[in-house]
């Protein structure tokens, strides 16, 4: 049975919309390799998650206490594993999911509970692992290598971009923008004769009316706009040479494309990122935006606009968001999906293909193409042999490699090979790093590895499942280097 994902968000025009907007960015990621259900409650407004999504909701009646309960009754924990955005999700929530037998990763930006969650995410620039209490087995994803930002965003996060001028500014305050802030920037930029066109987002959730009298009235330079699509919205802020922004996902988005930004905060959980952003050199420190008056970001932005060191914040912008998080998040379902099974009759094919495979027959010691018919008698020989642990590795339901321990009276030897359509995707020091935990269950003994000295790939796989360099020596007349992994030495 391959696994399904579900993502776990509320929102809605009272309690914002940022964990359902953020959880988005990473469905944009993983819609194309896994089936998913976007599963929400029903007070949150359902409009805005786009509608090619497979959507259910939580009716109104199941509490946050009871929904671990709700969930396993409805969605098997052995057919799902959840990604959960929300501050309802908190300790005895995520315990509860784990003990439901989930699989459970975790955005959060607080780091304010425990966590039982198998992945933590949490991408503010300057987070550490001290800030964290957790489980042994949880792993933490900090930092903005791990930035949630839709696929097109990344993109644009590789390019480069130059700003010589400012004349065209972005606002976006997100939500329901409950301080109308949309409109107090507005009309700051309205009495600074430098900007030309005023491009404004507004959230799906925004109340306020006064705006569009603004926009009526300046119809030649303010334009509004809502519920835009991704390409939309990076169209749309490449108008742009200048932004004002809370320190939300939005500003992740803004940086992605590289203009100065006027950037602050008006609810807590968008301070971490703007304390961060501003040590980075990547904004403008706006501060606090809840009692921002018109004349506040009226004298900001002057001030940006006499002292702007423009290709400063973009070259900070480029260096904090590369691009590169799509496969670094990838990565983080990997150790989730990885199952294992032991060696059977059926195998037997699929194990002579892959050890005959090209790559394979050069590093190993004895680099002759196998015959069939002697590797038929050498694997059934090795399926029945209680001192070998002949394991296949599964990446979700699909052979992705085979692990072989063989066990004498003083220690095991290990070898691993990883099925071609998985090499490149650092399936290997998980394969080896859960198998091991697997043979120590049943065994003591040290194990040891066997890796040519021109193996570099290898070498990396055992140095990052925790092996540790052991001795060099001369293997079958190979240089050959011996990595040892002791049972108090494997990594949770």
């Amino acid at each position: 049975m391959t696994k399904k994902i579900i993502f776990r968000a509320d929102g809605s025009s009272t309690t914002g919309l940022g964990h359902l907007y953020r959880l988005f960015s990473l469905v944009e990621i993983v819609k194309d390799t896994f089936e998913f259900v976007f599963l929400t409650n029903e007070t949150s407004t359902v409009s805005v998650i786009p509608s090619n999504y497979n959507k259910e909701v939580i009716p109104e009646n199941i509490k946050t206490e009871d929904e671990p309960k709700w969930l396993a009754v409805n969605y098997s924990p052995q057919e799902y594993i959840i990604i959960a955005d929300g501050y309802q999700f908190i300790s005895s929530y995520q315990k509860e999911i784990k003990q439901k037998g989930y699989s459970l990763i975790y955005i959060d930006d607080l780091s304010k509970e425990y966590m039982y969650a198998d992945v933590v995410i949490n991408h503010s620039p300057y987070i550490q692992d001290i800030d964290y209490e957790k489980e042994a087995y949880t792993k933490l994803a900090l930092g903005t290598k791990y930035a949630l930002l839709r696929p097109l965003f990344l993109k644009e996060a590789k390019k480069n971009r130059v700003i010589n001028v400012i004349d065209s500014v972005f606002v976006c305050f997100g939500g329901a923008d409950p301080f109308n802030l949309s409109l107090k920037a507005v009309e700051s930029l309205l009495k600074i004769s430098n900007f030309k066109n005023i491009h404004v987002v507004l959230g799906a959730a925004y109340k306020h009316k006064e705006i569009f009298y603004l926009e009526e009235k300046y119809s030649g330079k303010i334009k509004t706009y809502r519920n835009l699509s991704e390409e939309d919205l990076i169209k749309t802020i490449q108008l742009c040479n200048f932004a004002i922004a809370p320190s939300s996902t939005i500003v992740y988005e803004l940086c992605s494309i590289k203009l100065p930004i006027l950037s602050g905060y008006f609810v807590d959980n968008q301070r971490g990122i703007y304390d961060s952003l501003l040590k980075s050199g990547a904004i403008y420190g706006g501060g606090s935006f809840n009692n921002y008056t018109v004349q506040d970001f009226e004298v900001k932005v002057e001030e940006i606009l006499k002292h702007s060191e423009i290709s400063h914040f973009i070259k900070n912008q480029k260096r904090l968001f590369s691009g590169d998080s799509k496969n670094n998040l990838l990565e983080l379902l990997n150790p989730l999906l990885i199952t294992f099974r032991l060696a059977k009759v059926e195998d037997m094919l699929m194990v002579y293909d892959l050890s005959n495979d090209e790559t394979v027959r050069y590093f190993s010691y004895n680099s002759k193409p196998i015959v069939l018919e002697s590797h038929k008698k050498w694997f059934e020989s090795k399926i029945t042999d209680k001192n070998c642990l002949f394991l296949i590795a599964l990446f979700n339901n699909e052979s992705a490699g085979i692990i072989r321990y063989e066990m004498n009276d003083k220690f095991a030897t290990v070898g691993v090979l990883i099925a071609k359509k998985f090499r490149g995707k650092k399936m290997a020091p998980y394969f080896l790093r859960e198998s091991a935990k697997k043979y120590f269950e049943q065994n003591d003994l040290p194990i040891f590895a066997y890796i040519k000295e021109e193996n570099k790939a290898s070498i990396k796989s055992f140095e990052n499942s925790g092996y540790s360099f052991y001795k060099k020596e001369n293997v079958k007349g190979e240089p050959s280097l011996i990595y040892k992994l002791e049972k108090n030495n494997v990594k949770p």
